[in-house]
């Protein structure tokens, strides 16, 4: 009988557990969910939402001269992509996000294809690759880091 519940106790503690992990993953997946929303929309109020504002935060963009040191830096481009052009959809694929055993740290990885009008001309970038670093702050989820890049066709170096 002592082993019967033992045996539930533990399981329905593994459950428990279980459950949290996915409602904290969710919780981070929806931050992320929020940047992208916030370019589709042009929101840079939203975009602040999901950044932890760091002055020692360091970005990277697609463009080699695109890294951003602090907040402030990233906020001014982020407001002048806003003005320059319209995205028109967002599409992520091969969303990858883990947490740290702490449940208090996140990284994330994906593969974006940004539609886009500049100039009333539709564009779209396929493929753009997105790695990210978040932590919990105040019981919410702030990215403290991103990187984004562009691959190249074949090997820079053959290996």
């Amino acid at each position: 009988m002592k082993k019967l519940f033992f045996t539930l106790l533990i399981s329905s503690f593994v459950l428990t557990v279980q459950a949290n992990l996915k409602s904290v993953a969710n919780e981070a997946d929806f931050v992320i969910s929020k940047m992208w929303e916030s370019f589709v929309q042009g929101d840079h109020k939203m975009f602040a939402e999901t950044m932890a504002q760091d002055s020692d935060m360091v970005t990277f963009g697609t463009d080699a001269s695109e890294r951003w040191d602090g907040w402030d830096d990233l906020q001014k481009s982020v407001k002048k992509q806003f003005d320059s052009f319209d995205i028109l959809n967002v599409k992520r694929m091969d969303k990858k996000l883990n947490l740290s055993d702490s449940g208090e740290v996140a990284w994330f990885s994906e593969i974006v294809d940004w539609e886009f009008l500049v100039e009333g001309k539709k564009q779209i970038i396929k493929g753009v690759r997105y790695t990210g670093v978040m932590e919990k702050r105040e019981n919410e989820w702030k990215i403290v880091q991103f990187h984004s890049s562009v691959g190249v066709s074949g090997q820079v170096i053959a290996y």
